[in-house]
């Protein structure tokens, strides 16, 4: 039982509609590190998602701004054509990550993403870091996400660094 003066981190309203245990009919109590890493892992995992998505990229005639800020352009333009090879590429597309992700995921304060360097120089995909601040209670968290983008299927794979 929580004292008046702990609070608790809850989970977003569609992680708490999640069973994950539906042959249990009482849900267990968790602690404040089980809620912290859960709220993680959900994050992550809608972070994921997002970074994942593809819009279409259609032009409307008199496109309206709020056309721009709307679920039909949720996601990443589609990478298909995009050459992903020269740092000032890899810089615009950390800023186009940053932008949807600032739009898209208001659990996060602020967020700033950039590239980090492959550790083979045969190796093609792109690596980028995510790092965030995400409103919790009691005290706002510091999380990081090492991000791997694959050249030929264009996905996504978002890492906790903390499960490291």
């Amino acid at each position: 039982m929580l004292n008046d003066n702990e609070q608790q981190i809850r989970p977003s309203v569609f992680d708490r509609l999640i069973d994950d245990s539906p042959g249990s009919k009482v849900e267990e109590e968790t602690d404040s590190f089980q809620a912290t890493k859960a709220l993680r892992e959900s994050v992550r995992r809608d972070l994921e998602q997002l970074l994942n998505t593809r819009y279409r990229i259609t032009s409307a005639k008199g496109n309206p701004p709020e056309l721009d800020l709307s679920l039909v352009n949720y996601g990443l333009p589609d990478l298909a054509t995009v050459n992903l090879v020269d740092e000032d590429t890899k810089i615009e597309f950390c800023r186009s990550l940053e932008n949807t992700i600032r739009r898209y995921e208001p659990r996060f304060k602020s967020v700033k993403v950039h590239t980090l360097s492959n550790i083979e120089n045969d190796d093609r995909t792109v690596r980028f870091r995510i790092d965030a601040i995400l409103h919790a209670d009691p005290a706002p968290e510091v999380i990081i996400f090492d991000s791997v983008l694959e050249p030929v299927s264009r996905s996504v794979e978002v890492i906790d660094t903390e499960r490291q």
